[in-house]
């Protein structure tokens, strides 16, 4: 009977422990969104003036690229959750103007990359 006691008291001694030890863990958390690359070509300013360079901010990240002689650009985030993420893009140009246009950078709808066009003009 004493065997029997030592026993129970054992496994209830026990028992909080293996508990604690799972509360403690917790579930995994989320993986990281994949990522985002978005590309496009970009327009001269008002001025006339050839882009120089393309900035594309979020509120989580911002992107630059030199366009100078190429119009083109691409850039990768890291950071665009399923639903995306507003943002504004803004191209300056050689003569120092610049324009901006909003964005809306889309998430990826899977666990895979995702890339996205989106062409900048005044």
């Amino acid at each position: 009977m004493r065997n029997r006691r030592l026993a129970i008291l054992a496994v209830a001694a026990v028992l909080p422990l293996g508990g604690a030890s799972l509360l403690v863990a917790g579930p995994a958390s989320a993986a990281p969104p994949p990522p985002v690359t978005v590309s496009g070509t970009v327009e001269d300013c008002d001025s006339g003036s050839s882009p120089e360079d393309v900035t594309i901010e979020t509120s989580k990240e911002s992107k630059s690229k030199d366009v100078s002689g190429t119009n083109k650009y691409s850039v990768v985030f890291k950071n665009i959750p399923k639903n995306g993420r507003a943002g504004t893009a803004t191209v300056t140009c050689e003569d120092g103007t610049s324009y901006d246009q909003k964005v809306k950078i889309k998430g990826s709808q899977n666990a895979q990359p995702a890339k996205q066009k989106i062409n900048l003009e005044p």
